[in-house]
Protein backbone atom coordinates (compact mmCIF):
# COMPACT_ATOMS: atom_id res chain seq x y z
CA UNK A 1 0.00 0.00 0.00
CA UNK A 2 1.33 3.85 -0.14
CA UNK A 3 0.17 6.64 1.65
CA UNK A 4 -1.05 9.69 0.19
CA UNK A 5 1.09 12.49 0.13
CA UNK A 6 -1.52 14.99 1.67
CA UNK A 7 -2.27 12.28 4.44
CA UNK A 8 1.16 13.76 5.84
CA UNK A 9 0.94 16.93 5.52
CA UNK A 10 -2.51 16.88 6.73
CA UNK A 11 -1.97 14.97 9.96
CA UNK A 12 -0.19 18.38 11.03
CA UNK A 13 -3.30 21.15 10.00
CA UNK A 14 -5.65 19.05 11.06
CA UNK A 15 -6.34 18.40 14.54
CA UNK A 16 -7.11 15.27 16.35
CA UNK A 17 -9.54 13.28 19.30
CA UNK A 18 -11.54 10.54 21.94
CA UNK A 19 -14.05 7.91 22.22
CA UNK A 20 -17.71 8.24 21.71
CA UNK A 21 -20.34 7.44 23.60
CA UNK A 22 -23.68 8.91 24.68
CA UNK A 23 -26.09 11.84 22.86
CA UNK A 24 -27.39 15.10 24.16
CA UNK A 25 -30.50 16.22 23.41
CA UNK A 26 -30.07 20.00 24.04
CA UNK A 27 -28.58 22.14 21.04
CA UNK A 28 -24.81 23.55 21.46
CA UNK A 29 -24.50 27.19 22.00
CA UNK A 30 -22.43 28.26 18.72
CA UNK A 31 -18.32 28.97 19.19
CA UNK A 32 -17.52 32.66 19.42
CA UNK A 33 -13.85 32.57 20.37
CA UNK A 34 -11.53 30.25 19.09
CA UNK A 35 -9.32 28.31 21.73
CA UNK A 36 -6.14 30.46 22.39
CA UNK A 37 -2.52 28.91 23.35
CA UNK A 38 -0.52 26.11 22.13
CA UNK A 39 -0.83 22.67 21.99
CA UNK A 40 0.63 19.49 21.78
CA UNK A 41 -0.56 16.39 19.90
CA UNK A 42 1.41 12.88 19.13
CA UNK A 43 0.91 10.98 16.02
CA UNK A 44 0.77 6.95 15.79
CA UNK A 45 1.06 4.16 13.39
CA UNK A 46 -0.39 1.48 14.97
CA UNK A 47 1.22 1.35 18.79
CA UNK A 48 4.22 3.08 17.19
CA UNK A 49 4.55 6.90 17.70
CA UNK A 50 5.63 8.30 14.14
CA UNK A 51 5.32 11.99 14.35
CA UNK A 52 4.08 14.79 16.74
CA UNK A 53 2.62 18.26 16.06
CA UNK A 54 2.01 21.65 18.20
CA UNK A 55 -0.83 24.27 17.04
CA UNK A 56 -0.93 27.88 18.33
CA UNK A 57 -3.70 29.85 17.79
CA UNK A 58 -3.19 33.93 18.92
CA UNK A 59 -5.48 36.76 18.48
CA UNK A 60 -4.87 39.32 15.94
CA UNK A 61 -6.58 42.45 15.18
CA UNK A 62 -8.50 41.56 12.61
CA UNK A 63 -9.00 37.74 13.82
CA UNK A 64 -6.66 34.93 14.52
CA UNK A 65 -3.34 33.76 13.53
CA UNK A 66 -3.22 29.93 13.46
CA UNK A 67 -0.08 27.96 13.22
CA UNK A 68 0.59 24.62 13.05
CA UNK A 69 4.23 22.98 12.42
CA UNK A 70 5.43 18.68 13.41
CA UNK A 71 7.09 15.85 11.71
CA UNK A 72 6.33 12.19 10.58
CA UNK A 73 8.07 9.55 9.72
CA UNK A 74 5.89 6.56 8.62
CA UNK A 75 7.20 2.95 7.33
CA UNK A 76 4.31 0.73 6.06
CA UNK A 77 4.94 -2.24 3.93
CA UNK A 78 8.04 -1.17 3.36
CA UNK A 79 7.17 2.01 2.12
CA UNK A 80 8.76 4.92 3.77
CA UNK A 81 8.14 8.61 3.91
CA UNK A 82 9.37 11.08 6.04
CA UNK A 83 7.52 15.23 6.13
CA UNK A 84 8.28 18.10 8.19
CA UNK A 85 5.63 21.17 7.72
CA UNK A 86 5.51 24.62 9.08
CA UNK A 87 2.40 26.41 8.53
CA UNK A 88 1.17 29.95 9.51
CA UNK A 89 -2.70 31.13 8.48
CA UNK A 90 -3.93 34.60 9.65
CA UNK A 91 -8.09 34.64 9.17
CA UNK A 92 -10.46 36.52 9.79
CA UNK A 93 -12.70 35.97 13.04
CA UNK A 94 -15.24 33.87 11.03
CA UNK A 95 -12.12 31.97 10.02
CA UNK A 96 -11.80 32.59 6.18
CA UNK A 97 -8.04 32.94 4.68
CA UNK A 98 -6.31 36.30 4.62
CA UNK A 99 -2.81 35.63 4.13
CA UNK A 100 -0.56 32.16 4.58
CA UNK A 101 3.18 30.75 4.57
CA UNK A 102 4.42 27.20 4.41
CA UNK A 103 7.72 25.35 4.86
CA UNK A 104 7.28 21.72 4.00
CA UNK A 105 10.28 19.32 3.33
CA UNK A 106 8.89 16.02 1.80
CA UNK A 107 11.29 13.19 2.15
CA UNK A 108 14.26 16.05 2.20
CA UNK A 109 13.35 18.04 -0.56
CA UNK A 110 12.09 21.31 0.67
CA UNK A 111 9.59 23.88 -0.62
CA UNK A 112 8.84 27.44 0.40
CA UNK A 113 5.48 28.97 0.21
CA UNK A 114 3.71 32.34 0.28
CA UNK A 115 0.53 33.35 -0.06
CA UNK A 116 -2.12 35.94 0.10
CA UNK A 117 -6.22 36.18 -0.74
CA UNK A 118 -7.19 38.89 -3.21
CA UNK A 119 -10.06 40.40 -4.98
CA UNK A 120 -8.30 38.13 -7.96
CA UNK A 121 -7.81 35.24 -6.38
CA UNK A 122 -5.10 33.37 -4.41
CA UNK A 123 -1.81 34.95 -5.14
CA UNK A 124 0.97 32.24 -4.22
CA UNK A 125 4.88 32.29 -4.35
CA UNK A 126 6.70 29.09 -3.80
CA UNK A 127 10.39 28.11 -4.11
CA UNK A 128 11.61 24.91 -4.40
CA UNK A 129 14.72 23.15 -5.99
CA UNK A 130 13.08 24.16 -9.01
CA UNK A 131 13.23 27.81 -8.92
CA UNK A 132 10.33 30.36 -8.19
CA UNK A 133 7.03 30.06 -9.29
CA UNK A 134 3.87 32.39 -9.36
CA UNK A 135 0.43 31.67 -9.60
CA UNK A 136 -2.94 32.73 -9.02
CA UNK A 137 -5.68 30.30 -7.93
CA UNK A 138 -9.17 31.05 -8.53
CA UNK A 139 -11.78 30.75 -5.64
CA UNK A 140 -15.35 32.41 -5.84
CA UNK A 141 -16.53 33.23 -2.09
CA UNK A 142 -14.80 32.50 0.90
CA UNK A 143 -11.58 30.27 1.53
CA UNK A 144 -10.35 28.53 4.76
CA UNK A 145 -7.26 27.02 6.26
CA UNK A 146 -7.73 23.09 6.85
CA UNK A 147 -7.81 24.10 10.86
CA UNK A 148 -11.86 25.19 9.46
CA UNK A 149 -12.66 21.63 9.46
CA UNK A 150 -12.55 21.31 12.68
CA UNK A 151 -13.91 24.44 14.01
CA UNK A 152 -16.54 25.65 11.55
CA UNK A 153 -19.02 23.29 12.49
CA UNK A 154 -19.05 24.44 16.19
CA UNK A 155 -18.95 28.12 14.87
CA UNK A 156 -22.55 26.92 13.29
CA UNK A 157 -23.86 24.86 16.69
CA UNK A 158 -22.86 22.01 15.14
CA UNK A 159 -26.55 20.29 14.45
CA UNK A 160 -26.37 16.25 14.61
CA UNK A 161 -26.37 15.13 11.14
CA UNK A 162 -25.50 18.39 9.43
CA UNK A 163 -23.01 18.61 6.47
CA UNK A 164 -20.90 21.62 5.18
CA UNK A 165 -19.41 21.96 2.10
CA UNK A 166 -16.13 24.14 2.59
CA UNK A 167 -13.60 25.46 -0.13
CA UNK A 168 -10.51 24.95 1.52
CA UNK A 169 -6.72 25.53 0.46
CA UNK A 170 -4.18 22.82 -0.01
CA UNK A 171 -0.72 24.21 0.56
CA UNK A 172 1.02 21.32 -0.27
CA UNK A 173 -1.24 20.57 -3.97
CA UNK A 174 -1.91 24.55 -4.03
CA UNK A 175 -5.28 23.67 -5.26
CA UNK A 176 -8.79 24.74 -3.82
CA UNK A 177 -10.28 21.77 -2.48
CA UNK A 178 -14.46 21.59 -1.91
CA UNK A 179 -13.88 19.36 1.51
CA UNK A 180 -16.77 17.87 3.03
CA UNK A 181 -17.42 18.13 7.21
CA UNK A 182 -20.63 16.11 8.80
CA UNK A 183 -21.54 16.28 12.28
CA UNK A 184 -21.74 12.89 13.42
CA UNK A 185 -23.32 13.64 16.67
CA UNK A 186 -22.40 15.38 20.14
CA UNK A 187 -20.53 12.15 22.53
CA UNK A 188 -19.18 12.03 25.70
CA UNK A 189 -15.58 11.18 26.97
CA UNK A 190 -14.68 10.22 30.22
CA UNK A 191 -15.09 11.32 32.63
CA UNK A 192 -18.07 13.21 31.35
CA UNK A 193 -16.26 15.23 28.89
CA UNK A 194 -18.93 17.03 26.33
CA UNK A 195 -17.31 16.18 22.80
CA UNK A 196 -18.80 16.96 19.12
CA UNK A 197 -18.00 13.79 16.91
CA UNK A 198 -17.44 15.29 13.09
CA UNK A 199 -16.01 13.10 10.05
CA UNK A 200 -14.76 14.79 6.70
CA UNK A 201 -13.13 13.22 3.23
CA UNK A 202 -10.07 14.97 3.50
CA UNK A 203 -8.87 11.48 2.10
CA UNK A 204 -10.69 9.85 -0.40
CA UNK A 205 -11.82 6.80 -0.35
CA UNK A 206 -10.74 6.30 3.64
CA UNK A 207 -12.83 7.36 6.87
CA UNK A 208 -11.29 10.57 8.60
CA UNK A 209 -13.01 10.96 11.82
CA UNK A 210 -12.63 13.84 14.58
CA UNK A 211 -13.46 14.55 18.14
CA UNK A 212 -13.28 18.03 19.19
CA UNK A 213 -14.24 19.38 22.71
CA UNK A 214 -16.82 21.77 22.99
CA UNK A 215 -14.07 25.09 23.08
CA UNK A 216 -12.65 23.88 19.87
CA UNK A 217 -9.79 21.88 20.91
CA UNK A 218 -9.41 18.88 18.93
CA UNK A 219 -8.39 15.58 21.28
CA UNK A 220 -8.36 12.29 18.62
CA UNK A 221 -7.88 12.05 14.81
CA UNK A 222 -8.39 8.59 13.17
CA UNK A 223 -7.21 7.88 10.06
CA UNK A 224 -8.96 4.63 8.56
CA UNK A 225 -9.88 3.06 11.06
CA UNK A 226 -7.34 3.87 13.61
CA UNK A 227 -4.59 3.32 11.26
CA UNK A 228 -3.65 6.50 11.98
CA UNK A 229 -4.25 7.95 15.35
CA UNK A 230 -3.28 11.53 16.39
CA UNK A 231 -3.86 12.47 20.15
CA UNK A 232 -4.04 15.57 22.40
CA UNK A 233 -1.10 15.48 24.61
CA UNK A 234 -0.28 17.31 28.16
CA UNK A 235 2.75 19.81 27.24
CA UNK A 236 5.27 18.38 29.25
CA UNK A 237 5.18 14.79 28.02
CA UNK A 238 5.43 16.31 24.52
CA UNK A 239 8.21 18.62 25.32
CA UNK A 240 10.13 16.06 26.58
CA UNK A 241 9.67 13.65 23.67
CA UNK A 242 10.52 16.14 21.70
CA UNK A 243 13.74 17.72 23.19
CA UNK A 244 14.67 13.99 23.43
CA UNK A 245 14.62 13.22 19.69
CA UNK A 246 16.26 16.00 18.98
CA UNK A 247 19.31 15.30 21.68
CA UNK A 248 19.32 11.83 19.65
CA UNK A 249 18.81 12.81 16.08
CA UNK A 250 16.05 10.36 15.30
CA UNK A 251 14.83 10.34 12.04
CA UNK A 252 11.39 11.53 13.29
CA UNK A 253 12.68 15.16 14.43
CA UNK A 254 16.21 15.13 12.75
CA UNK A 255 14.87 17.15 9.56
CA UNK A 256 12.60 19.13 11.80
CA UNK A 257 15.26 20.11 14.40
CA UNK A 258 18.08 20.48 12.09
CA UNK A 259 19.15 24.69 11.94
CA UNK A 260 20.10 25.45 8.55
CA UNK A 261 22.79 28.31 8.11
CA UNK A 262 24.24 30.12 5.15
CA UNK A 263 26.89 30.49 4.54
CA UNK A 264 27.67 26.58 4.94
CA UNK A 265 30.55 25.80 7.88
CA UNK A 266 33.17 23.84 5.66
CA UNK A 267 35.41 23.01 8.86
CA UNK A 268 34.02 23.25 12.41
CA UNK A 269 36.76 21.55 13.70
CA UNK A 270 38.50 24.59 12.94
CA UNK A 271 37.24 27.45 13.57
CA UNK A 272 38.66 30.36 15.24
CA UNK A 273 36.15 32.36 14.96
CA UNK A 274 32.47 32.29 14.89
CA UNK A 275 29.46 34.70 14.96
CA UNK A 276 26.01 34.03 14.74
CA UNK A 277 22.77 35.99 14.27
CA UNK A 278 19.83 33.87 15.85
CA UNK A 279 16.43 34.66 15.94
CA UNK A 280 13.81 32.44 17.47
CA UNK A 281 15.40 32.27 21.48
CA UNK A 282 12.66 32.39 23.52
CA UNK A 283 12.41 35.40 25.80
CA UNK A 284 12.51 33.86 29.09
CA UNK A 285 15.45 31.59 27.95
CA UNK A 286 18.61 32.82 30.24
CA UNK A 287 21.83 33.66 27.49
CA UNK A 288 24.80 31.82 28.84
CA UNK A 289 28.11 33.88 29.27
CA UNK A 290 31.71 32.71 29.90
CA UNK A 291 34.84 32.72 28.61
CA UNK A 292 33.76 30.49 26.27
CA UNK A 293 30.91 32.36 24.53
CA UNK A 294 29.16 35.73 24.67
CA UNK A 295 25.07 36.03 23.67
CA UNK A 296 23.97 39.20 23.54
CA UNK A 297 20.30 39.87 22.92
CA UNK A 298 19.60 43.07 20.31
CA UNK A 299 16.95 45.36 21.06
CA UNK A 300 14.99 43.61 18.05
CA UNK A 301 14.98 40.03 19.87
CA UNK A 302 17.20 38.78 17.78
CA UNK A 303 20.71 37.39 19.61
CA UNK A 304 24.00 37.84 18.51
CA UNK A 305 26.37 34.74 19.41
CA UNK A 306 30.34 34.96 19.74
CA UNK A 307 32.76 32.54 19.83
CA UNK A 308 35.25 33.02 21.67
CA UNK A 309 34.07 35.44 23.89
CA UNK A 310 35.50 39.12 22.77
CA UNK A 311 35.63 40.24 26.50
CA UNK A 312 35.19 37.15 28.68
CA UNK A 313 33.15 36.96 31.45
CA UNK A 314 33.55 35.57 34.90
CA UNK A 315 32.41 32.25 35.26
CA UNK A 316 31.00 31.46 38.72
CA UNK A 317 33.08 28.13 40.04
CA UNK A 318 32.23 24.91 40.84
CA UNK A 319 29.39 24.08 43.05
CA UNK A 320 29.10 20.89 45.34
CA UNK A 321 26.60 19.92 42.75
CA UNK A 322 28.82 19.72 40.52
CA UNK A 323 31.41 17.58 42.40
CA UNK A 324 29.29 15.06 43.57
CA UNK A 325 26.95 12.16 42.90
CA UNK A 326 23.77 12.60 41.22
CA UNK A 327 21.16 10.18 40.18
CA UNK A 328 22.19 10.12 36.81
CA UNK A 329 25.79 10.88 37.19
CA UNK A 330 26.65 7.97 39.94
CA UNK A 331 30.25 8.93 40.52
CA UNK A 332 30.77 6.85 43.55
CA UNK A 333 29.27 3.74 42.20
CA UNK A 334 31.99 0.64 42.31
CA UNK A 335 31.72 0.01 38.61
CA UNK A 336 32.44 3.66 37.71
CA UNK A 337 35.14 4.14 40.44
CA UNK A 338 37.28 1.09 38.81
CA UNK A 339 36.68 1.65 35.26
CA UNK A 340 37.79 5.41 35.98
CA UNK A 341 41.11 4.25 37.61
CA UNK A 342 41.34 1.94 34.82
CA UNK A 343 42.02 4.47 32.14
CA UNK A 344 43.30 7.38 34.15
CA UNK A 345 46.53 4.72 34.95
CA UNK A 346 49.11 6.54 37.22
CA UNK A 347 48.29 9.84 35.54
CA UNK A 348 47.56 12.69 38.11
CA UNK A 349 47.26 15.84 36.38
CA UNK A 350 43.64 16.45 35.99
CA UNK A 351 43.56 17.63 32.15
CA UNK A 352 45.16 14.67 30.67
CA UNK A 353 43.12 12.73 33.29
CA UNK A 354 40.45 14.63 31.73
CA UNK A 355 41.48 13.89 28.43
CA UNK A 356 42.02 10.03 28.78
CA UNK A 357 38.81 10.00 30.06
CA UNK A 358 37.09 11.64 27.03
CA UNK A 359 39.14 9.84 24.33
CA UNK A 360 37.94 6.60 26.03
CA UNK A 361 34.14 7.30 25.77
CA UNK A 362 34.31 8.36 22.54
CA UNK A 363 36.05 5.47 21.65
CA UNK A 364 34.33 2.76 23.12
CA UNK A 365 30.97 3.83 23.25
CA UNK A 366 29.23 3.35 19.71
CA UNK A 367 26.91 5.79 18.72
CA UNK A 368 23.31 5.29 18.98
CA UNK A 369 19.36 7.06 18.51
CA UNK A 370 18.78 5.42 22.15
CA UNK A 371 19.35 7.12 25.63
CA UNK A 372 20.53 4.39 27.95
CA UNK A 373 19.99 7.17 31.13
CA UNK A 374 22.14 5.49 32.92
CA UNK A 375 25.60 5.13 32.51
CA UNK A 376 26.13 1.53 34.52
CA UNK A 377 23.94 0.38 31.28
CA UNK A 378 26.15 2.67 28.87
CA UNK A 379 29.60 0.59 30.61
CA UNK A 380 27.69 -2.57 29.80
CA UNK A 381 26.01 -2.01 26.07
CA UNK A 382 28.43 0.48 24.87
CA UNK A 383 26.08 2.09 22.61
CA UNK A 384 23.91 5.52 23.45
CA UNK A 385 23.40 8.83 21.81
CA UNK A 386 25.36 12.05 22.64
CA UNK A 387 23.47 12.12 26.21
CA UNK A 388 24.64 8.81 26.67
CA UNK A 389 28.07 9.56 26.01
CA UNK A 390 28.07 13.37 28.29
CA UNK A 391 26.45 11.29 31.80
CA UNK A 392 29.18 8.56 31.02
CA UNK A 393 31.87 11.20 30.84
CA UNK A 394 30.70 12.72 33.66
CA UNK A 395 30.68 10.30 35.85
CA UNK A 396 34.16 9.47 35.15
CA UNK A 397 35.18 12.39 35.77
CA UNK A 398 33.64 13.06 38.82
CA UNK A 399 35.11 9.34 40.25
CA UNK A 400 38.26 11.18 39.48
CA UNK A 401 38.14 14.32 41.67
CA UNK A 402 37.21 16.55 38.46
CA UNK A 403 34.41 18.92 38.86
CA UNK A 404 32.10 18.47 35.80
CA UNK A 405 28.27 19.23 34.60
CA UNK A 406 26.39 18.18 31.56
CA UNK A 407 25.20 20.84 29.25
CA UNK A 408 23.27 20.70 26.08
CA UNK A 409 22.37 23.72 22.75
CA UNK A 410 23.75 23.17 19.64
CA UNK A 411 26.63 22.41 17.02
CA UNK A 412 27.36 22.57 13.42
CA UNK A 413 27.03 18.77 11.92
CA UNK A 414 26.68 17.93 8.27
CA UNK A 415 24.09 20.65 6.78
CA UNK A 416 23.40 22.86 9.49
CA UNK A 417 23.19 23.13 13.54
CA UNK A 418 21.53 20.25 15.68
CA UNK A 419 20.79 20.01 19.58
CA UNK A 420 23.72 18.16 21.36
CA UNK A 421 24.62 17.34 24.70
CA UNK A 422 28.30 17.54 25.77
CA UNK A 423 30.24 18.29 29.19
CA UNK A 424 32.34 21.29 30.48
CA UNK A 425 35.22 20.49 33.32
CA UNK A 426 36.79 22.40 35.72
CA UNK A 427 40.15 22.66 34.75
CA UNK A 428 42.99 25.21 35.52
CA UNK A 429 40.57 27.58 36.89
CA UNK A 430 38.23 27.75 34.04
CA UNK A 431 35.13 25.67 32.48
CA UNK A 432 36.28 23.77 29.62
CA UNK A 433 33.78 22.22 27.23
CA UNK A 434 34.47 18.20 26.81
CA UNK A 435 32.55 16.63 24.26
CA UNK A 436 32.90 13.08 24.91
CA UNK A 437 31.25 11.87 21.75
CA UNK A 438 33.39 13.10 19.80
CA UNK A 439 36.87 12.88 21.87
CA UNK A 440 37.33 16.75 21.38
CA UNK A 441 38.36 18.61 24.38
CA UNK A 442 38.23 21.88 24.15
CA UNK A 443 35.35 21.59 22.02
CA UNK A 444 35.08 23.18 18.91
CA UNK A 445 33.31 26.55 18.74
CA UNK A 446 30.77 25.27 16.64
CA UNK A 447 29.27 24.58 19.97
CA UNK A 448 26.70 26.92 21.49
CA UNK A 449 25.39 26.47 25.03
CA UNK A 450 22.01 27.16 25.37
CA UNK A 451 21.38 24.80 28.97
CA UNK A 452 23.04 23.46 32.07
CA UNK A 453 21.86 20.56 33.54
CA UNK A 454 20.28 17.61 32.83
CA UNK A 455 16.81 17.71 34.99
CA UNK A 456 13.04 17.27 32.93
CA UNK A 457 12.66 21.11 33.49
CA UNK A 458 16.17 22.03 32.16
CA UNK A 459 15.98 19.97 29.28
CA UNK A 460 12.73 20.81 28.45
CA UNK A 461 13.43 24.28 27.87
CA UNK A 462 15.24 23.30 24.76
CA UNK A 463 11.75 22.15 23.43
CA UNK A 464 10.74 25.65 23.53
CA UNK A 465 13.32 26.72 20.82
CA UNK A 466 13.51 23.27 18.54
CA UNK A 467 11.63 23.81 15.26
CA UNK A 468 11.45 27.79 15.83
CA UNK A 469 15.46 28.69 16.22
CA UNK A 470 16.82 30.73 13.08
CA UNK A 471 20.29 31.53 12.14
CA UNK A 472 22.59 33.46 9.84
CA UNK A 473 26.43 32.80 9.83
CA UNK A 474 27.69 36.71 10.51
CA UNK A 475 31.30 35.78 10.42
CA UNK A 476 33.91 32.82 10.68
CA UNK A 477 37.83 32.37 10.70
CA UNK A 478 39.67 29.54 10.19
Amino acid sequence: MTIPLNLLRLIFASLLVLLPLQLFAAPLPKLTELPLGERWFSIKLGDERVGFSRLTITRTDAGYRIDSEGSVKMRVMGFSREATSKESYLVARDLALQSFSAENRIDGSPVTITGEVTPKGVAIVSRSGSGKKERTLKVKGVLYPPHALNLYPLMQGAPKGKSYKLPVLDVEALKVKQLKVEVVGEETLPPGRPVVHLKNDVYPMVDNDIWVDLQGNVLKESVRDDLVVTEAEDEATAREELARGALSKKDLVLDFSMIRVTPPIERPAQLQKLVLEMTGIPPQLPLLQGIRQQVVRQPDGTVLVTLPNPAPAAEAPPTAADREPAERIPSDHPEIKAKTAEIRGSEQDPARVAKLLSDWVAREIKGAVTDSQSPLETLKTRIGNCQSHARLYASLARAAGISTRFVSGIIYEGDGFLYHSWAESYLSGAWVPVDPTFGEMPANLSHVKFVEGETLDEMGTLAGMIGRVRAKVVEKKY
